[in-house]
């Protein structure tokens, strides 16, 4: 079967592996980014084994693509990270159309980056959909879903990584059942939800209205993709990368956000909501990445906080 794979790399290295191995492989795209210098790690390499390699932009997909899509006449075009509509007429020219890799459940977690709703929302389980694309986000029928539990403590980085390592053994599957229009299967019209992107408000940690758990969902969430979760100390905003919960008692008669603990050997805790704490391991901040441990020689001190934006920091210092 002749196929092209549009994807971001590293993410899709092992479909492209299992299609090069396999000599499934007629040629590679990727998507042209504003800036991204066009002969990157990946296109290179792959040239080097001598794939031919296409970048796709807004503007060519709607005429060169399409004029270079027909003339390599794939069977089968597979799509993994991608954030441009493929127009419809482009959807029909492969014999068996394109098929998405998506990493969450359809049709509940649609959206641009579903792996990142799952773990802010502390859900268990998401899942690989591979399924067939249509004029609409998410919305073709599924061939294939492969549940992934979501382990405790595991960022959206780790969880991205584990899910690509596992395509080649779903790609597989999908070429041996995608010849068969039977063995695709319309969307549920229930618990129907799309995400969009997230917002700034969204990696943002909101001390007063989040549980610690609510927080360490975030934070993990937000790692790597979004450099961690944002808050602000004395006026400046700093990520956060990573905590850990810490088993004890509820503290009474703290303030959400306030440092209760900041010690040069034992490190940073804060006091959360219900007077649950969390231990802060890896912060981001213009001294450059550091644990908890080092963010405390920067001069932080039991009894300052860490709040939502500027705006409520500099209330704060100047009350």
């Amino acid at each position: 079967m002749k196929t092209i794979l549009i994807g971001a790399f590293p993410i899709c290295l092992s479909i492209y592996k299992y299609l090069s191995e396999n000599e499934l492989l007629s040629a590679i795209c990727f998507e042209e980014l504003v800036g991204q210098n066009p002969n990157s790690f990946w296109s290179t390499s792959i040239q080097k084994e001598g794939y031919e390699t296409y970048r796709i932009n807004r503007q060519n997909i709607h005429t060169d693509f399409k004029k270079w899509l027909k003339n390599k006449n794939p069977d089968l075009v597979l799509v993994c990270g991608f954030s441009i509509k493929i127009p419809e007429n482009i959807l029909a020219i492969p014999t068996y159309r394109f098929l998405n890799v998506h990493f969450g459940k359809l049709p509940e977690n649609k959206g641009p980056d579903p792996v990142f709703w799952s773990i802010k929302q502390g859900k268990k389980k998401t899942a690989i959909t591979i399924h067939q694309m249509d004029k609409d986000w998410d919305t073709g029928k599924i061939l294939l879903e492969q549940p992934i539990p979501i382990i405790p403590g595991e960022t959206l980085g780790m969880a991205n990584s584990k899910m690509s390592y596992m395509l080649d053994g779903l790609i597989k599957k999908g070429i041996q059942l995608v010849s068969d229009i039977k063995n695709f299967k319309p969307q549920p019209t229930k618990e129907i939800t799309y995400y969009n992107r997230p917002s700034e408000k969204d990696t943002t940690i909101s001390w007063e209205t989040q549980t610690a758990d609510e927080i360490e969902n975030l934070v993990n969430a937000c790692n790597p993709k979004y450099g961690g979760a944002t808050t602000y100390y004395q006026g400046s905003p700093i990520k956060i990368i990573e905590v850990s919960p810490v088993d004890s008692q509820p503290l009474l008669g703290k303030t959400a956000g306030e440092i209760i603990h900041a010690h040069p050997q034992e490190g940073l805790y804060v006091y959360c909501k219900y007077g649950k704490i969390l231990r802060i391991n890896i912060i981001s901040s213009d001294a450059g990445v550091l644990s908890g441990v080092k963010f405390v020689h920067l001069g932080v001190r039991q009894g300052h906080y860490f709040n939502n934006n500027i705006a409520y920091k500099q209330r704060s210092v100047v009350s």
